[in-house]
């Protein structure tokens, strides 16, 4: 069990810098931490990398944290989501205690402020009620990480963490009473959970919980001393060769593009059978976020898609249009010209009333 350090903010910012791209998965302008420091303790999280001794072991809780956001709120639009999605749980065990996060909700939902908020844990249930509120008048996503299906593997790759099927079942509740859900397979672990079949599986079932979108992404290895974790945790799970980083990995983070491309398609293949969007449909955020957002994600989005499909080009001119679109300058001929101008046109160039 971790124990707890109550450490206020005293004016320290609550919110991140906005960033220079919106998040294409999380579809976030801003992110915001709850607590720092996480009692699941996923072996996998870069969270280790930056408190590699106390990440699970010790939780700081920041007291004033409602406060400084109601404050810092003023200052920023309400047609930017901020996503509670950083290296902690925002429902881990310390939620019971303090409530904090119920409380951020309260000032964002108060505010009309977008969120989208990622966890694991079936304690978010219980803000079920703030969470129609919060849809009633703006926008509140929940996401879930699962990345298998099957208990075992799931303890020794998540330890503390809830098992799938409570995870599942919090999915199945979200959908039930109206919350729009996506699920995050975060990480992809290769040759542990990576294969068609388990992905499949996976995302069937949540499918037939009434996702509304899934993402997925890789296992990084920032570090040697996450490598030797990471490394620590896999035998545990099975025996793998010598050669498993280098041939994968190399000197990079990430696994190499080779790699990313094939599983990229299949994956997107898998959405596309089960019916199942990739990545957050404009449905989802149609008019509750800004104007430019919107149009920034419906660009990013697209050119995730034709990366997915090995259409660099495409991918490439959706990214760049995305950038300028995000950063607020004219309407160029090349985004008139782009095939998705007839979605983006009611966003950027509405008719004059």
């Amino acid at each position: 069990m971790a124990y707890y350090v109550r450490e206020p903010l005293e004016q320290r910012p609550a919110l991140s810098s906005r960033r220079p791209t919106i998040n294409k998965f999380f579809l976030s302008t801003y992110t915001l931490t709850i607590y720092h420091g996480c009692e699941f303790g996923c072996p996998y999280c870069d969270g280790w990398v930056y408190d590699p001794h106390g990440f699970n072991r010790a939780v700081r809780v920041p007291t004033d944290l409602p406060q400084q956001l109601e404050h810092e709120l003023q200052q920023i639009s309400r047609g930017d989501l901020i996503a509670i999605t950083a290296l902690s749980d925002p429902y881990q065990p310390a939620e019971r205690s303090y409530r904090l996060t119920r409380q951020v909700l309260q000032v964002l939902a108060d505010a009309g402020q977008p969120c989208l908020i990622m966890t694991k844990s079936p304690l978010i249930l219980e803000d079920i009620p703030l969470l129609r509120r919060m849809n009633q008048t703006g926008l509140a996503i929940v996401m879930t990480t699962l990345i298998t299906t099957d208990p075992t593997l799931a303890t020794r790759l998540e330890g503390r963490a809830p098992l799938p099927a409570l995870r599942l079942d919090l999915l199945a509740r979200l959908h039930h009473a109206g919350i729009p859900t996506g699920v995050a397979l975060v990480p992809l672990i290769p040759y542990v959970n990576d294969s068609n079949t388990s992905m499949r599986r996976l995302l069937h079932d949540c499918q037939q919980r009434g996702v509304d979108f899934a993402i997925w992404d890789y296992l990084y290895i920032p570090d040697r001393q996450h490598r030797h974790r990471v490394a620590e945790t896999l035998a545990h799970v099975g025996t793998f060769p010598s050669s498993y980083y280098r041939d994968l990995y190399g000197d990079g983070v990430a696994p190499h593009d080779h790699y990313r491309r094939e599983r990229d398609l299949d994956m997107l293949r898998i959405c596309d059978d089960l019916g199942l969007p990739a990545f957050a449909p404009h449905a989802l955020y149609a008019g509750k976020l800004d104007p430019r957002n919107e149009a920034t994600l419906l660009l990013r989005h697209s050119a995730l898609r034709s990366q997915y499909l090995g259409q660099q080009r495409m991918a490439d001119q959706h990214h760049q249009l995305a950038d300028q679109v995000y950063a607020g300058g004219p309407i160029s001929p090349e985004l008139r010209q782009s095939v998705l101008w007839p979605q983006l046109a009611p966003l950027l160039d509405p008719p004059a009333s």
